[in-house]
């Protein structure tokens, strides 16, 4: 899901700030995460492990929930966002991805390049 409307207000309201920011210096972004269902968590999960792919998470989401799937409070927490490469989305680790881990952590947010998923950032 990509919908922004799914996410924590303070996320909802940051995430196009952080675009716009990486956009202006010239490394387009687009989302490609919000909130997650168990089902598709369960699903990343197995990526890699049971299913074909590469791992992509540790959370399996039913001990260990991920911050996309819905809290308490209804929101997911979390976002992943992309580069956008001659129109496609890029993952290349060459790419600024400091920079946009910057911005979310001044903007008061966790940045998952602090743990190796530098796609994410979450609520502290």
């Amino acid at each position: 899901m990509r919908d922004l409307s799914a996410l924590h207000p303070r996320l909802r309201d940051a995430v196009p700030k952080i675009l716009a920011a990486m956009a202006a210096i010239g490394y387009p972004m687009m989302v490609t995460d919000t909130l997650r269902t168990t089902a598709e968590q369960q699903k990343l999960y197995a990526q890699g492990r049971t299913a074909p792919g590469p791992i992509v998470t540790r959370s399996d989401g039913l001990i260990k929930r991920s911050n996309h799937q819905a809290q308490p409070d209804g929101f997911g927490h979390a976002v992943d966002c992309c580069f956008v490469v001659s129109g496609a989305p890029s993952w290349d680790y060459h790419l600024p991805w400091k920079a946009y881990g910057a911005l979310a952590e001044a903007l008061g947010f966790h940045w998952g390049g602090d743990f190796g998923d530098m796609p994410h950032v979450e609520l502290i």
